[in-house]
């Protein structure tokens, strides 16, 4: 079992939004429970399917069909989804050039918070528990999609070092929370700066995960 550090960019968040996720204790919810407001035990378990997963890796922004159950809930599967992507990096290889080419998390969760350097977002520092191994049905363990030994199936997104939590990421699991400028975020990493936060809300309750394991940090 490991605790891996993620990402998580989101674009047009109000600070008000942003600042309940930390100090209100809110966490991170998906797009399908802030959608249906109020769930189950039983609609959880019944929507942690790999059908649904994949949905959500290779179909998030394909229309839902009119039979869909959730069709009046959103217009697409992302609308909907059960998971909540982040991202902890990756790495792919290149083999005509014999070289590896490596995805960092910071510029993949840029990307999401500010619409590809286009506006303002904030990007969340956080962790999860992963088990090495498939656990779908599991709430409480996140999918590590981007580990090929565990997710070998070709996956159009895989530089995206995707690592796929379930319904709710909770705030104590959250570290912070940093807003960024887009043009101004590209603009320094053209000058190859590291990107520079318009504003930081850290998060006073906080769990260290150092306090129960090691920690897989990121790419």
């Amino acid at each position: 079992m490991f605790f891996q550090k993620f990402l998580k960019g989101i674009n047009e968040l109000k600070d008000e939004e942003a600042k309940a996720f930390l100090l209100d204790g809110h966490g991170i919810v998906s797009n399908w429970w802030r959608a249906k407001h109020t769930i189950n035990n039983q609609e959880i378990q019944d929507q942690l399917t790999e059908k649904n997963m994949i949905h959500h890796l290779n179909n998030y922004d394909t229309p839902l069909p009119a039979n869909h159950p959730y069709a009046s809930l959103g217009k697409t599967y992302g609308h909907v989804t059960p998971y909540i992507s982040t991202t902890a990096g990756s790495v792919q290889r290149d083999d005509f050039y014999q070289t590896n080419i490596v995805f960092p998390a910071l510029t993949t969760a840029l990307r999401f918070a500010t619409d590809n350097f286009r506006s303002e977002g904030y990007i969340f520092y956080g962790y999860l528990i992963t088990i090495q191994k498939k656990s779908i049905e599991l709430v409480q363990f996140s999918e590590e999609v981007r580990e090929l030994h565990i997710y070998p199936r070709y996956l159009p997104y895989h530089h995206e070092g995707e690592l796929m939590a379930k319904i709710h990421i909770p705030a104590v699991q959250l570290e912070k929370a940093e807003k960024y400028n887009g043009p101004a975020a590209l603009k320094e990493l053209r000058q190859s700066k590291l990107p520079s936060a318009v504003d930081i809300i850290n998060n006073p309750k906080y769990v260290d995960p150092l306090t129960y394991t090691n920690i897989k940090e990121l790419i």
